[in-house]
């Protein structure tokens, strides 16, 4: 395409610079990209570096539980400020339109894969090398098998809330997804209870078991925890901010995805550790 400044007004040939060229009476930058290929970023925010340190925080109350009393407010306030991030759209123009919120959850659900990976062939690698025998008759397999049942109805329960929504039915998502709330937290006190009958049988993080159960169990028990207060904010911005909708319901749809994975991880955790001997 050749430039010709001489069609254009004398007025607009001043502002005009030698790496543009004028198209139509106006402007246009010689790669070809008008206003409509800018990329507007969002404005900078400390939210990400709070919600950072507070999970630093949770990491050294393992240490020292002392440390939870500023890695659970600092947390809180970081994920409150998350929460109110504005969307932009920073998907490019030349590629098919794609949620880069949706394709982030992948990114991220593919990245915990490998983590829980690695705690399960741990597990199993302990498992075949020392037998775990005396253990495994400690652990409780009905009373495993019903927290692994309560996950799965949660997951359908799940499914069923999001169809509610798109179906613009809040009152029936509110049911479905109250119902996710308490089975989650249901799931989370059936583990408590049998962490605390381990240790009454003298199962410790000192032994060997207990350490790979403890941890194994653990890191999923607080994904589970990190779902149910996620689910919790979702609920209380449909229901009281009105965010989510019949035509806006992604950020649902992220966490049904988040709420699938810890589940289909439980599945392997129950088989890994109460069915395989």
């Amino acid at each position: 395409m050749t430039t010709d400044l001489s069609v254009a007004p004398d007025e607009l040939q001043e502002h005009v610079s030698e790496d543009e060229f004028i198209e139509n009476g106006h402007a246009i930058p010689a790669d070809g990209h008008g206003p409509e290929h800018e990329i507007h970023l969002p404005q900078p925010s400390p939210a990400p570096i709070i919600v950072a340190g507070g999970s630093l925080l949770l990491l050294l109350a393992l240490l020292n539980p002392l440390f939870l009393l500023g890695a659970i407010p600092v947390l809180a306030y970081g994920t409150w400020r998350m929460i109110h991030f504005p969307e932009f759209d920073l998907s490019a123009k030349w590629l098919p339109p794609l949620s880069d919120r949706k394709f982030g959850m992948w990114v991220f659900l593919a990245s915990e894969v490998m983590f829980f990976s690695s705690l399960i062939g741990g597990f199993i690698y302990f498992k075949l090398s020392h037998g775990f025998e005396e253990a495994q008759e400690i652990l409780s397999l009905p009373l495993a098998t019903v927290g692994t049942s309560v996950l799965i109805v949660s997951s359908f329960a799940v499914v069923m809330g999001l169809e509610a929504l798109q179906a613009d039915d809040r009152r029936v998502f509110r049911n479905w997804m109250l119902a996710v709330l308490v089975l989650g937290v249901t799931f989370l006190g059936i583990q408590a209870f049998e962490w605390y009958e381990l240790m009454h049988h003298g199962v410790t993080a000192g032994d060997l078991f207990g350490t790979a159960f403890y941890v194994t169990t653990g890191f999923h028990g607080l994904h589970v925890l990190g779902g149910v207060i996620w689910l919790a904010i979702v609920l209380y911005r449909t229901l009281v901010e009105g965010v989510y909708t019949a035509k806006n319901y992604l950020g649902v749809e992220l966490f049904g995805l988040y709420w699938h994975f810890v589940d289909v991880v439980w599945i392997a955790l129950f088989t890994v550790i109460y069915l395989v001997h």
